[in-house]
């Protein structure tokens, strides 16, 4: 199944040929960038809601470096995920930086228009030139590098507004989860006593024993759920050393072995290489478990699990998918909401930890899935850059 950007490439009919034209154009148009700065940074300052964004010329003449570096990129005919990654770090950016989306989407309006009058001249100029049918079908190859970029935008107001739909209930849910741990430890104690009274007296242990189970059966539940939500509402604390990431895995089959036997499910795992990860091990064992758990649940009748890991220059691609009934379309996109479950035993918890956890590692989780063809989440980790702290703002 294709990656969540493969996927944004594949709609707009972005393709191998429109990377190479791309890359072609590049030498041409890139000393016109400038005008498209220019335009770019007037249009904003034009308007006094857009102005209010900015802190100072200092930070304006930054922002004009980095899009005269963020049109460059457009042209430079790779678009994998360290691509991918790198413009919704982006696209946060600006989300972070308060600037509205409808000034974005000018904003994307504006070089769009400001590209197109560069390839208009350029036709002019180049009538007797070779290069001239190529240059005509650049124009719908830029096209659909820049619907990408709109969409890749689009994602992050929606992720922000996702995030912020979050906190209230988490808010709520977490102050609740305080107020009710003390009562469920003291019911906890009264219960061990309640038993111990019950043990030392002539009460048949028949009459009380399946019903103080299932009490406390009940309260370890609740206890359970208590601990996640409290674990959710607290910062991911990153620790981060060498993993072996082909290691890992096997680690996790091995240990879920008796799980994945009761439940018919055979696991295979495809790693490329021998890669090593600098990561949280921990974490991500908690994510890759939880995925792991979830796949074997949606396959009651047994199935295939397969692991995939896929190395780049940029990161590794983790994939998780099953054989099972997949997710309907109104599953998919609220799996991973704090508290939405499709089980009758689930906290809805799990997964919004996973994805909290990734991120905190710079990276991303995302799900494809069909009804009846299965699920697959893929997981992208980036390789930590060196050059991460001179990062400037876009």
């Amino acid at each position: 199944m294709m990656h969540f950007f493969d996927e944004i490439k594949s709609y707009v009919g972005f393709t191998d040929e429109d990377a190479a034209r791309l890359k072609a154009l590049g030498p041409l148009v890139e000393p016109r960038f400038s005008e498209v700065v220019v335009a770019f940074y007037d249009a904003l300052m034009a308007h006094p809601r857009a102005r209010g964004v900015f802190v100072g010329p200092e930070q304006i003449d930054r922002l004009r470096a980095s899009l005269a570096v963020w049109l460059g990129e457009l042209f430079e005919g790779r678009y994998d995920d360290a691509y991918f990654a790198h413009r919704q770090h982006i696209g946060r950016v600006h989300v972070n930086v308060g600037l509205l989306p409808q000034f974005m989407f000018g904003a994307m309006n504006l070089i769009r228009h400001g590209f197109l009058e560069i390839l208009s001249d350029l036709e002019a100029r180049l009538q007797s030139d070779p290069r001239i049918q190529s240059l005509r079908h650049s124009v719908t190859s830029v096209d659909r590098i820049l619907d990408i970029e709109l969409t890749i935008m689009v994602q992050s107001y929606w992720d922000s507004l996702m995030k912020q739909k979050l906190e209230i209930p988490a808010a709520l849910a977490t102050g609740l989860a305080h107020e009710v741990r003390n009562p469920l430890n003291a019911i906890g104690l009264q219960m061990t006593l309640l038993e111990r009274r019950l043990r030392s007296s002539e009460v048949d242990e028949g009459v009380y024993g399946q019903v103080l189970e299932a009490v406390r059966a009940e309260l370890r539940r609740i206890q359970g759920l208590n601990s996640e939500i409290l674990d959710f509402a607290k910062p991911v604390d990153i620790h981060t050393g060498p993993v072996d990431v082909a290691g890992m895995f096997y680690e996790i089959r091995r240990n879920h072995e008796l799980t994945l036997e009761a439940g018919g499910v055979q696991m295979d795992i495809e790693v490329e290489g021998d890669p090593v990860m600098i990561c949280d091990r921990d974490r991500l064992m908690q994510v890759f478990i939880n995925l792991m758990t979830n796949a074997v649940e949606a396959m009651p009748d047994g199935g295939l699990m397969r692991v995939q890991v896929v190395q780049s220059e940029s990161g590794l691609r983790v994939e998780f998918g099953d054989s099972g009934q997949g997710m309907s379309p109104a599953m998919k996109y609220r799996i991973f909401d704090l508290f939405y479950t499709s089980k009758a035993s689930g906290t809805g918890i799990g997964l919004a930890i996973a994805r909290k956890i990734v991120e905190a590692h710079g990276g991303s989780i995302d799900v494809l899935s069909r009804p009846g063809e299965g699920t697959t989440f893929t997981v992208y980790l980036p390789y930590p850059r060196r050059d991460a702290e001179d990062e400037v703002e876009r």
